[in-house]
Order: C-alpha cells, then structure tokens, then sequence
C-alpha cells in the first residue's frame, strides 16, 4: 500500500513559482550582460552551459521532495524521499509509531537529514501529517557516502491514522483493553433512589493523557483556581463537576494553552502545554462553554476551514465532513449559514470541529448544553464509543445524572479546590448519599461551612 504527502504541495509550488520567476529574471539580466560583455563565443558556451545546470539543479532539487511516497508491504517499509534518497526498513524491526508535530525550518525539507545526538532520520517535507518510527535496534542507513545508526525516522504521510493502523502496532490503551474485559456493575439502589445505577466500566490504570501539577489562577486578589492536580488517563472518562465559578472554565482554559496559569504545569500527552504549544495542541480537540462559529460560513465551509487548518488532505477533510455531519444529524442543514443555526445545532458543529482531526484527548465544556434529549442521548452514546476506542474524554457538565451514568470518575471542584475525586460509587460511599447529586450537595454544602469532609 502507497502512502503519499500532499497535503502542503500547492503551498510549495506557488513558493516555488515565485523564486522560479525571480531566477528567471535574474538569469536573464545575466545571459545579457554575457552577450554583450563576454565576445568569446566558447565562453559564452560555457557561462550559458553553467547557468542552465545551476538553475535545472535548483529545480529539480526543490521538485523533489514533492515526489515523496512511502510503500508497505507484508514485510517491509519502502522509504522513497524525493529522486535519489529510498531505504527498506524490516517491519518487524520497528517498535512503535505515533503521530507528531515538529516544526521545520525552511531548508531542511530540501534533503534526508541525519541527526546524530538523537540517532535519527529525518525524511519530512513539512510540519504536518509527521509520524515518528521508533526501533526495536538502530538499522544503518547510508545518507551521502556514509551509513549512520539510526533509531528513529520522523516522515510525513497524508492519513496518519490509517499508516499507524496498516503498521499493526498496539497502543497502550488498546493492549489494556484487550487484557481487561469491560463489566458493567449493578448497584442495587437505596431506598431514597428510584432505580438502579448502571456504572461504566472499571478502566485499568495506563500511561496519563492528562496531567495537572499545582495548578493556579489569580485574578487580582481573588484566586480561581488553587493548587489544582489531575491525573486522567488513557481512554478515562472524566467528569469535572461544580458550580457557577467553581472554577472550572478557568482551568479548561488553561488544560487547552487560552491562558496562562500564575503556577503549577500542565501536560497533554506527556507535552507541556507552556514549553512545547504546538504538539501539545496537536493532541487535543476543544469545545469552549460557547459555540466559537463564523456566521458567515456555511456550517461545511466552516469545518472545511478547520480542516484546512489542521493540514488534513483535501481526501481526508472531505470524508471527516461529511461523516461527522451524517453523525450529529447536520447534513441536511451544512450548506445554511452558521449564522442561522439554533443554540443547539451551534453546540453540535462545534462538537464536529473538535473531532475533525480525530484527536486521542477530548476536553468539553458544557458540550450538552442546548441539546434536545434526542441529540443529547446521540451524542452520549458517542463519547462512550470514543473512549471505547482510546479516546480520553475531559468532561465539564451540570447535569449530575449524566456524569453518574457515563463517567469511569469524577472530580468535584468548588471555588478553585478539587473537594474530591474517584468513581460515582466512590463518592457515594465517601458522602454517604444515595446518588451523585446528594454527593455533590453534601461536599459543596460542608466545604461552605468549612467542615472537614
């Protein structure tokens, strides 16, 4: 199966028209004054030879990286890099491959580079679509006339997801699916509860998506948020429950780098936010307490654009779109103007922009409110699939019930301090209450009253 990179060559070329345009120029003024002040016609052969060699060599040079096609097969990975660089690389000899994001500078896509303090080969033509192959042993690949050691290959390919999948690699979150079967418990319910509570399944404690270390917020003298950690892990539902001003916006806004804490470090995916935006950013699909739109779009122009900012291919964008318009029951509505749309159908768009790039950690706020109970069941059924398949869910919600029924735990902030976190069973026998919402009212109500829980 071929694996090309696309995704950034219309880019490339009008960069490289324009430069082309300006050797062009340039060459000419030169064969000019060639003509005019070198009368030797042999040297003027020769000077005319060297500058038609000079500029088909920049062409082809810059041309080539636009010809990069990886190929796998049964047995091996075909590394193509432009014209001259390919490689093979046994299948069995790579370990892991994950998607990342590093930036590039602007002559480095020009050639394979090796680079020796990190014994790796970087094959990238841009900052998007990159994946990192990892090595069970470092394989010798020759770059020039000399073979170097290397342990990693950093290399761009159109569909990430659908390369990482073809590779067969199991991730931590699914290995610790595989050996855990998923068991629903049955509470039995408490002479003041209706019905049973059905809790989501116990997950196994894996590697963390989400790490929070003393995190802290002022405004002015008033603190929002205080000393605050986290740790949420791999394919975790989690529940961030308070009340108006707990603290909860505040923090969400600093989980997804839209502001700065005063102290303390947050880390999505093992990256800083603070220290390294960018790849930490890549990991991460938002919904703010409000819909974030361009009224002026269509609801498809306006994921098209997110795709467009994301560095999906023109193939991919299109196949997300209208997937995640049939899933939230919006096609019949994606060519009106945002500007048009109801509260709910806002909720529900901005939901599809945060999937779009088919991000491993999900951080909601308020995702569900506005919706119809229709919509709302929908979508629920939704992030229970998702984290089913890995993905770690950071949910911020008002609705108690919701929290109880689909969250593997849940965190209770009340003004900038988490009162407790742990399974809805947890808390309950913790509170010693028939439900979440008795919990949450007992914590709140005890921490107002400055009683020790």
């Amino acid at each position: 199966m071929n694996y090309p990179y696309t995704a950034q060559r219309g880019t490339f070329l009008s960069v490289l028209s324009t430069l082309g345009f300006l050797i062009l120029v340039e060459g000419g003024v030169c064969v000019l004054l060639i003509v005019l002040l070198i009368h030797n016609l042999l040297m003027q052969c020769l000077l005319l030879a060297a500058m038609v060699a000079f500029v088909g060599y920049f062409f082809i040079r810059f041309l080539s990286v636009l010809y990069t096609q990886h190929q796998l097969t049964a047995t091996q990975l075909h590394l193509h890099y432009g014209f001259a660089f390919q490689t093979v690389i046994p299948r069995t000899a790579i370990s892991s491959a994950q998607p990342v994001h590093e930036h590039l500078t602007m002559f480095q896509p020009l050639q394979p580079e090796y680079q020796a303090d990190k014994r790796r080969a970087v094959l990238c033509f841009s900052g998007q679509g990159q994946v990192l192959l990892q090595l069970h042993a470092p394989v010798h690949i020759k770059f020039g006339r000399t073979l170097h050691p290397v342990e990693k290959l950093l290399i761009n390919v159109d569909d990430h997801n659908e390369f990482i999948g073809a590779l067969g690699l199991s991730t931590i979150a699914n290995m610790a699916r595989a050996s855990t079967p998923l068991v629903q418990q049955e509470v039995k319910p408490s002479s003041t509860a209706s019905k049973a509570v059905i809790l989501p399944p116990v997950l196994p404690m894996v590697s963390s998506a989400i790490q929070v270390q003393g995190l802290t917020r002022r405004f002015a003298r008033f603190v929002a948020v205080d000393d605050l950690h986290l740790n949420i892990q791999q394919g975790e539902m989690y529940g961030f429950l308070g009340s108006n001003g707990a603290g909860k916006t505040t923090t969400i806004k600093m989980l997804v780098g839209l502001l700065q804490p005063d102290a303390g470090q947050v880390l999505i995916a093992g990256h800083d936010m603070w220290k390294d935006a960018v790849a930490a950013k890549q990991e991460i699909g938002y919904v703010a307490d409000r819909a974030l739109l361009y009224d002026r779009l269509s609801g498809r122009e306006f994921l098209s654009f997110l795709s467009q900012m994301r560095g999906l291919s023109q193939r991919q964008a299109e196949q997300r779109i209208v997937h995640l318009l049939h899933l939230l029951e919006l096609s019949a509505d994606a060519d009106r103007l945002c500007g048009s749309y109801s509260f709910g159908m806002k909720r529900k768009l901005s939901l599809a922009g945060a999937l779009l790039h088919q991000p491993r950690i999900l951080i909601l706020d308020e995702p569900l409110n506005g919706l119809d109970p229709h919509s709302a069941r929908a979508v629920k059924d939704l992030f229970l699939a998702l984290t089913t398949d890995g993905v770690t869910i950071l949910l911020s919600t008002h609705d108690l019930a919701t929290a109880e029924a689909i969250c593997h735990r849940v965190g209770i902030i009340h003004k900038g301090h988490l009162l407790a976190e742990g399974s809805a069973a947890e808390l309950r026998q913790i509170a010693q209450a028939p439900d979440l919402e008795a919990v949450f009212l007992n914590l709140t109500a005890a921490q107002s009253q400055e009683v020790v829980v």
